[in-house]
């Protein structure tokens, strides 16, 4: 996620429900991942390793109760999110995900899995989608494809969805580029999982309140849940 702090016009307000929610004992750990590759892999088990003694999994179906400070167990909750669709994501992480009894969060691009594999190199360059300094797949493809999507999401797992061509949100941005972004990107993901698609992030994780315009195309195709900087915003 970013440096910055993106909070809409009513910043002192937003600020206020944020403290308001951590002091109500509504706090959601969230760790963030982009690309995960191999030569890391140790690192990584080791962190989740770790974190699995610490919290339990949050997941679709028990994420309400994390949001609304009903969460039934003695251990705060976790959401590893791994962001982009990198297919190292798959190779690696995801094995040590479920090593470890965790629901992975994949938000995706919906543009990236279909580009060929010889253009991926060039379209993450040229949307900020950022790759790892070694390249573990020399002449393939560094993209999850749908198949393999299909099958994260078979097994439980959470795919999420980060735009279509991995956009950041404006004051300013317009209405055509709103519904590529988002409501074009909605269809491609649940036209290819063949299931609703619930959970929303813009690049740099953009909240309520920054567009409204963009807040009311959201909820009007069917997001439920707007994942931003600092919380989890409920659109339904």
């Amino acid at each position: 996620m970013p440096s910055r702090l993106l909070l809409p016009e009513m910043a002192q307000a937003a600020l206020a429900s944020l403290l308001h929610g951590i002091a109500s004992a509504r706090a959601i750990r969230v760790v963030n991942f982009h690309a995960t590759p191999r030569y890391r892999q140790d690192e990584f088990r080791a962190q989740i390793a770790a974190f699995a003694t610490l919290f339990e999994p949050i997941t679709i179906a028990n994420l309400p109760a994390a949001i609304d400070g009903s969460w039934p167990h003695a251990r705060p909750g976790l959401i590893p999110v791994l962001f982009e669709g990198f297919r190292d994501n798959l190779d690696v992480m995801l094995p040590i995900l479920e090593e470890n009894g965790f629901t992975g969060w994949f938000f995706v691009p919906s543009a990236f899995p279909k580009v060929p594999a010889d253009e991926q190199r060039a379209f993450a360059a040229a949307h900020l989608l950022h790759l790892p300094a070694r390249d573990e797949y020399p002449g393939q493809r560094v993209a999850l494809n749908w198949d393999e999507l299909r099958t994260i999401s078979r097994r439980g797992h959470v795919v999420a969805c980060h735009t279509r061509t991995h956009n950041e949100l404006r004051t300013d941005t317009p209405t055509s580029v709103l519904e590529e972004e988002i409501s074009l990107a909605k269809a491609e993901i649940q036209g290819e999982l063949g299931q609703d698609v619930d959970v929303f992030c813009w690049l740099r994780g953009a909240e309520l309140g920054v567009n409204p315009e963009a807040d009311r195309l959201l909820r009007r195709v069917g997001f439920k849940y707007l994942f931003s900087n600092y919380r989890i915003q409920r659109l339904a």
